[in-house]
This record gives structure tokens, C-alpha cells and sequence, in this order.
């Protein structure tokens, strides 16, 4: 193991305390870190814990951590439990948002637009120096369809939820699978019912994928329009499998994974409320649901979303937490907004996405709701704004926004400043007056190292002759990126994250799991005097155990890699 020790920079044990074995002193400040665990060969005392809200390690900069263009080694020991109830988070990183420069290393899944993230965890690994890709086009996944619902990763493969289509249903309410270039594979109709119109949401839980109905045209939403939803499971190929109807329901907006179970928010968008409407459900196995309460009272359950062991809920205006049976808990509603259509979690906080005036807010406490600032259309003639946020998802040490009425992506900038990055349809024919000309970024999701972005009209109906960009899935790359988009597993798994020259390289239990192509690694300076955070980064506070965190200052070898990996 002596050949280990070249180019050592820094070695977190974690066995007991956050000092630096590697002898160059760069010791760790904990932050209510338990010490006291099992480490990967069994023996208490050689782990820590992080409860995933406050807990961390940060280690200072020094100019020998200042890693530069340099190839550098990261690697570390992870336990992660099966039924989560949060955001597992960031294992580490040394990343400026300011700047946006430095690395990210993280678990995390999808976050398929309205949807909670599912219960996949799975490894993130990223470089950036304020480097973006131009955005290409990934293709339409039916001609007649307009609108994305929903964009969620599945056993290493893109899927995406499909509106609506023209003609009597039976091409409508589809599911695709991404083939690559601008190719889609169908993955057939989920419902039988043709008056199910609608994918909607898609999420996965406990390594199965699931699909809820509905209808994105709100308008025809109703008892005159179309059947009432359900739930279903992905079975491969076309198939799928009804596990029954949630309520008496016109739209299932939202799926959360929490706790070992699936969670169903609804909505009739429609005047006449049954008192098994609006509400949300848990799935008791087969085609039973449990009735989990409505959230105040909500006439939409547009997202859900868990955080710190709890799950949260945002419809019409105010924001709710669930305690239990049909409890929940009134945390406010942000900057006096109206509906909430997302929420996520972004460097430890809970954040969300309002309309109609496009504000973007964080949760501080109690009932209070910071104000991180507006996006969308802000021209001093609107004289009520009209910008929606349909969703926010993290990727690569940034935050991202998906807005109506201009079908624009946002990034944050920091200090309540957001920056338009794309405008995703050209839309030559919107007028702020009508609604109809409106269109939006419904989900936004990280896949294969790079940024997804689903388009819709606004109200999402199926045209014979759509706005060319509408309907159509995009794609941007920012900074280097690579994952491994399948389910960590339990018990202790060993990953290595490595920089060469030209391209990143990503390892899980001493084996090579994901590379990028080759890159101008000139072009990636991440020297930046921001601290090394074990546990900590962009997207939360780490969920889970880690041990034996090492940084080389060099690239190591798979053979290097895989000594590592023997505990």
C-alpha cells in the first residue's frame, strides 16, 4: 500500500475524530458528526455518521488543496440506508457557487418535474469553470404531443411522461425511453382507459417505475372529459400494471417516495370537490390506497417532496408538512403567492417555485419564507405578472429554474439573482394576454452527465401542427459531468472519483462505472479558496455513514483504485 501513499494530499479516517492522516495537516472542523459508527469492516468507532441536516466536516484551504488544471484523485467509503426520508445529499466537494468552480461529489436521483425524487440513489461526479455547451436538440416524442410531464431516470436509461395526443386516445398517455440522438422508444400506452389522457408523473420507488394519470389540459379536466386516474407500475416493454384508482381525482400531479412508501398528491381541477379529492394517498399494495388527509384546504396537490425526514406539500398558496394519519402541519404561504408547482432542496435548505408573480423562496422557519428572488417575464407594463415556477432541480453544483409564460431556463446566480440561460421555444405568436400562447419548461432533470429539459405549451392539449420546439426534449452540458445512474445499494460501497487530464472518470467498489469523453482540460482551472466540505455541497447535507476520505493530487490507476476498494 505504500504506492497509495504518493501524492497523498489529505486523509480523513473519520475513526473517532476529522484529523488529516496524510501528514500534511490539513485537519477537519466537525460539525455534529457522529464518530462512534462501524466503519466498513464492522469495528465501532471507524465511521461517521451525518444526520443529513446540519452535519458536516470542513476542512480549509490551503494552497496545497488548491487542485488547479491539475488530475486529482477523490475517493471515500459510503452507507447510505434503503428507506430514506431525505435528499441523501453531497459525500463532498470543493465547489465556489459564486464562481461556479470547483468539484461535486454526490448522490442523488431524479427530479422529474412537480415530483418528489424517488428513492434511486445514485452517483454524481462533476468538474465546472463557469463552462456551458451550447443546448441541442433531443427530440419529440410524438408528433401530435405538446407538452413533457415529466422526465425521470429509471435503471440507467431516460424515460419521459407524454401529455396528450390528437385523435381518440390510443396514442396519448405514453411513456418513452430515450435511445440517444433524437430517438424515442415507445414504452406503450400506460392506461387501457382512453379517457385517461395524460402521463403525468413518473417516479421511481423501490426499484420499480411508476407512472400516475391525469390530464395536463385543465380545461377539459372534468367528469365530462375524462375517467378518473390511477396508478401504475412499469412491467417492460409496452406493458404496465393498474394499482387502482386514487380517489375520485381528474389529475395525479405529484409521486413521493418517503419512508418506504409511495405517496400520491391529486387534484380534480375542476368546481365540484368530492371529499376523496385533493388529497393525498398512500399506496397499501395492490390497487389499495390509504387516505393521508388534504393539505389545509387545497384544491391542487401540486408537489411533494421530502426533506430532513420529513415530507412536504405545495398546492394553492400555502405550503403543509405531514404528521401522520391525516395531519398536516401549516408552514405558511411564500411571498403571498397563489399555487406552488414545485419544491426542492438546494445546499441543505427546502426551496420553492410560486406563481402567478414567478417568486422563488426559501424555507427559514416556523411560517417564514426568505424571498430568493423573481424570474420570468418582469417588464414593468404586466400589470399582474404571470410567471410560474415548474421546476428547480440541481445539477453539477448549480440550481436551475423551468418557467412560464416564455418556456425559459433559469439559473441562480446567488444573492436572489437568477440568469436566463435559454429560451427553449421561440414562440413568435406569445402575448402575455392570452394564455393559449404561453409556454413552459415543465421538468428538468441531470442524466448521463448532462442537463435534460422537457418543453410544453401551456396548457398542454394535443395540435395537429404544434409549435415546432413544443413537445421536445433539449439538452446542455454544463461544465464535466459523469454518473452512474443505477441504484447504489446498500452496505458500504467504495467510490472513486478521478480527474485526468482530459476526461473524469468514475469507479464504485474498485470498478470503472462511468467516463466523459475527452475534454481541453485547460479549460478547467478549479482553483478556488473555498473550503473542502465532507458531507456538504449544492445539493444537502449528507444522509448516511462515510469513511477513509482520501484527495490525491494525482490521477490513480484502476489498479490503484481497486487496492483501495478491499476494506
Amino acid at each position: 500500500m505504500d504506492r497509495l501513499k504518493g501524492g497523498l494530499l489529505g486523509y480523513w479516517k473519520l475513526a473517532g475524530d476529522a484529523r488529516d492522516h496524510s501528514g500534511n495537516d490539513h485537519h477537519g472542523r466537525p460539525h455534529g458528526v457522529d464518530f462512534s459508527v462501524a466503519g466498513p469492516g464492522g469495528r465501532p468507532g471507524t465511521a461517521a455518521r451525518f444526520d443529513g441536516i446540519d452535519d458536516c466536516v470542513e476542512v480549509a484551504h490551503h494552497p496545497s488543496l488548491a487542485l488547479g488544471k491539475d488530475p486529482f484523485t477523490l475517493t471515500a467509503w459510503v452507507r447510505v440506508e434503503e428507506d430514506h426520508s431525505d435528499v441523501i445529499g453531497d459525500i463532498a466537494g470543493k465547489y465556489d457557487p459564486a464562481s461556479r468552480r470547483g468539484l461535486n461529489l454526490y448522490l442523488n436521483t431524479s427530479s422529474p418535474g412537480y415530483n418528489a425524487h424517488g428513492d434511486s440513489r445514485h452517483l454524481h461526479f462533476g468538474i465546472d469553470n463557469a463552462m456551458d455547451s451550447a443546448w441541442e436538440d433531443c427530440g419529440v416524442l410524438h408528433a401530435t404531443n405538446t407538452y413533457v410531464s415529466a422526465l425521470t431516470i429509471f435503471a440507467g436509461q431516460l424515460y419521459a411522461a407524454q401529455a396528450d395526443a390528437m385523435g381518440d386516445g390510443s396514442q396519448a398517455c405514453h411513456v418513452w425511453r430515450y435511445a440517444g440522438g433524437q430517438e424515442w422508444v415507445d414504452c406503450g400506452r400506460v392506461s387501457p382507459d382512453l379517457g385517461q389522457r395524460s402521463a403525468y408523473a413518473l417516479i421511481v420507488h423501490r426499484g420499480q417505475l411508476y407512472c400516475g394519470t391525469g390530464r395536463q389540459d385543465w380545461v377539459v379536466s372534468g367528469p365530462d372529459h375524462c375517467s378518473f386516474v390511477h396508478v401504475y407500475r412499469y412491467l417492460g416493454g409496452t406493458e404496465w400494471e393498474d394499482l387502482g384508482q386514487v380517489g375520485r381525482n381528474y389529475r395525479i400531479l405529484s409521486l413521493a417516495s418517503f419512508q418506504g412508501d409511495l405517496y400520491c398528491g391529486t387534484d380534480v381541477c375542476h368546481p365540484l370537490i368530492h371529499p376523496d379529492s385533493c388529497r393525498v394517498f398512500r399506496h397499501r399494495g395492490g390497487t389499495e390506497w390509504e387516505d393521508c388527509g388534504r393539505p389545509g384546504d387545497q384544491r391542487h396537490v401540486f408537489s411533494l417532496m421530502v426533506h430532513d425526514g420529513q415530507l412536504y406539500a405545495g398546492g394553492n398558496g400555502p405550503i403543509h408538512r405531514y404528521l401522520g394519519g391525516a395531519e398536516w402541519e401549516y408552514l405558511g404561504t411564500p411571498l403571498g403567492n397563489t399555487q406552488v408547482h414545485c419544491l426542492q432542496v438546494y445546499r441543505g435548505d427546502l426551496w420553492t417555485g410560486t406563481w402567478p408573480q414567478g417568486h422563488i423562496a426559501r424555507y427559514a422557519h416556523g411560517q417564514t419564507w426568505e424571498d430568493m428572488g423573481l424570474v420570468g417575464d418582469l417588464r414593468p407594463s404586466l400589470r399582474e405578472r404571470i410567471n410560474e415556477i415548474n421546476d428547480l432541480t440541481v445539477h453539477n453544483g448549480s440550481f436551475f429554474a423551468g418557467v412560464i409564460p416564455k418556456g425559459e431556463v433559469y439559473r441562480y446566480q446567488g444573492g436572489g439573482q437568477w440568469e436566463m440561460m435559454r429560451r427553449l421555444l421561440a414562440n413568435p405568436g406569445y402575448d402575455p394576454g392570452h394564455v393559449d400562447s404561453w409556454a413552459r419548461v415543465p421538468c428538468i432533470t441531470a442524466f448521463g452527465g448532462m442537463l435534460y429539459a422537457g418543453t410544453g405549451t401551456c396548457r398542454g392539449y394535443a395540435e395537429e401542427k404544434p409549435l415546432p420546439e413544443a413537445g421536445r426534449v433539449y439538452r446542455t452540458r454544463i461544465g464535466q459531468a459523469v454518473a452512474h445512474e443505477h441504484d447504489l445499494g446498500n452496505g458500504w460501497h467504495q467510490v472513486a472519483a478521478v480527474r485526468e487530464a482530459d476526461r473524469l472518470v468514475l469507479y464504485l467498489d474498485g470498478r470503472q462505472v462511468a467516463g466523459s469523453a475527452p475534454f481541453a482540460g485547460s479549460c478547467y482551472d478549479l482553483q478556488t479558496t473555498a473550503p473542502l466540505h465532507l458531507g456538504f455541497g449544492a445539493v444537502d447535507y449528507f444522509s448516511g455513514n462515510l469513511a477513509e476520505v482520501r484527495l490525491y493530487g494525482r490521477a490513480l490507476n484502476p489498479e490503484e483504485v481497486a487496492a483501495l476498494a478491499r476494506p
